[in-house]
């Protein structure tokens, strides 16, 4: 309320005559004529003013008609010391609350202060039920809005416009989901209450509830380039340190109605949200990009052969083998499928053969620790955070399970081939190993051993399979045993090196050994 008089000591006393506070009032300023009593009401937007008929300058009537040619709902209690009937009919024509003669009674003021306070209060609730109502039945249409399931009519119709008012030139649509290691229910009402301090404080435009995803209406605020920044600054000040967030917009339209066309590409943007990048806006597109593999990549993935050329890599100890291997397992994993469940799943079968094998090979090593590994994936919430994981934690095995890193490559080949020589190894799989032409791996190899690489690896295997036969193995589990699939094979490659078959050399080896 503000205080209107000439005189010092009634502008002092009527701060006190009345218990203001009782009513809801507040004394927000005094004013000692009509002029300055205009001034302060442009400042201050008082709901009551007190004030007096005769002041020098501008009386009070004139201030009155002054006021309302702005202000409608200001309330007006005219205190003088006259009662002359044509003051009274201008303050009815003024639409005042109440006319008080001097002295002023306690009684009277009180009693209109009370009427003007309850009238006050009323309009208050009014207000605020309409504005309740406006922004749940706001809410709604652009949930239905952002779903795609506004009809035309209501999409293009008046009463949208006037429920997102002042038109703008530029109507952007986001959606942003959430995402914690500590659940929470209230998680997207929490950072919706934030958000809607800021976008609604800065008039940028409504946010909303579109679960499981928070929707925020941008008006004029084209998310491009510095303010898409200073957008995913805002969420980012939201979530706090615990929460993470992935945001998907449409590209700005002109009308409202345009957006209800990006509802299903943005829809189907956050569904791929573990193959996104996290803290980021994406923008949607209507274009269908949607990338189609290679036939002989949707069509065949074979998880075991991923995980034998990674532990290959692994067990070499080749960092940049490791990336690379890595990288074509990740490539043809999302080619077959890139949902979320799937690319989990087949990155745990692929680890588990590959620790498994680690673990085999070296006997020595605990892999409790690293079979969490395993876990930590699928406790990942982006795709490029669970590949940087597991590069560092096969980084760190690679450094437990490598064998020497002073040694040259052709004692590394050697050295591989008698811990793998029972899989189907060939040159070709070594060059591949250790980056090599096979061509000039060949000639090097067999420079440093004196043998070609096949015949190589066949003596590997032959003696073996000699151990294994004099251990007392059948012939056909020594040849699967030692590498050779096919029994016939083995008996013609052992006959070769050694003069007779196994199973000859097993029945001269049994009698050897009973003599």
């Amino acid at each position: 309320m503000l205080i209107v008089d000439d005189e010092p000591m009634i502008r002092e006393g009527l701060q006190t005559l009345v218990d203001w506070s009782k009513y809801g009032f507040a004394v927000a300023g005094t004013a000692s004529n009509g002029r300055e009593a205009v001034e302060k009401h442009g400042v201050l937007s008082p709901d009551l003013i007190l004030i007096d008929i005769r002041m020098p300058g501008m009386d009070g009537l004139q201030a009155i008609e002054e006021i309302r040619k702005t202000d409608n709902s200001c309330h007006f209690l005219i205190l003088s010391g006259y009662a002359e009937f044509n003051y009274a009919k201008q303050a009815i024509a003024h639409n005042v609350d109440g006319y008080i003669l001097k002295p002023i009674d306690e009684d009277e003021l009180e009693s209109y202060v009370e009427r003007v306070s309850a009238q006050l209060q009323s309009q208050s609730e009014q207000r605020q039920n309409t504005e309740q109502s406006a922004a749940l039945l706001r809410e709604e249409m652009l949930y239905q809005l952002t779903s795609g399931k506004l009809d035309a009519n209501t999409a293009n119709g008046h009463e949208l416009k006037t429920l997102l008012g002042e038109p703008a030139k530029y109507y952007q649509l986001m959606l942003i989901e959430l995402y914690s290691r500590e659940h929470s229910l209230t998680l997207n009402a929490t950072l919706k209450k934030k958000l809607t301090d800021i976008v609604e404080e800065k008039q940028i435009g409504w946010v909303f509830s579109a679960e499981p995803y928070i929707g925020i209406l941008l008006k004029d605020y084209v998310l491009q380039n510095g303010s898409r920044e200073q957008m995913k600054l805002w969420i980012e000040e939201c979530c706090g340190t615990k929460v993470k967030f992935a945001a998907a917009a449409s590209e700005p339209v002109r009308e409202p109605a345009e957006l209800q066309k990006w509802s299903m590409p943005i829809h189907d943007l956050l569904k791929q949200r573990f193959m996104l990048q996290g803290q980021f806006i994406h923008m949607a597109s209507l274009a269908e990009e949607r990338q189609q593999a290679e036939a002989e990549l949707s069509n065949q993935l074979s998880i075991e052969s991923l995980a034998q050329k990674l532990y290959y890599m692994l067990d070499i100890g080749s960092k940049e083998g490791m990336d690379k291997a890595l990288q074509e397992a990740s490539k043809q994993i999302i080619a077959y499928d890139c949902s979320e469940p799937f690319v989990k799943s087949s990155w745990a079968q692929l680890l588990t053969i590959v620790l498994n094998k680690a673990a085999l090979s070296n006997p020595q090593l605990s892999l409790h620790e690293d079979l969490s590994m395993i876990t930590a994936l699928y406790l990942a919430h982006h795709y490029e955070e669970m590949i940087a994981q597991l590069q560092t934690r096969l980084s760190e095995l690679a450094m437990k399970t490598s064998k020497s890193d002073s040694l040259s490559v052709m004692k590394q080949m050697t050295d591989f081939i008698e811990r793998h020589y029972s899989e189907n190894i060939k040159l070709e799989t070594l060059a591949d190993l250790f980056n090599y032409n096979s061509g000039y791996l060949g000639k090097m190899f067999k420079n440093y051993t004196g043998e070609h690489f096949n015949t190589y690896l066949d003596q590997v295997r032959i003696q073996h399979a000699i151990e294994l036969l004099q251990e007392g193995l059948k012939v056909h589990q020594v040849s699967e045993r030692v590498g050779y699939a096919n029994v016939d094979y083995f008996h013609s490659k052992f006959k070769k090196y050694k003069g007779v078959s196994p199973s000859s050399f097993k029945s001269i080896s049994g009698r050897t050994a009973l003599e």
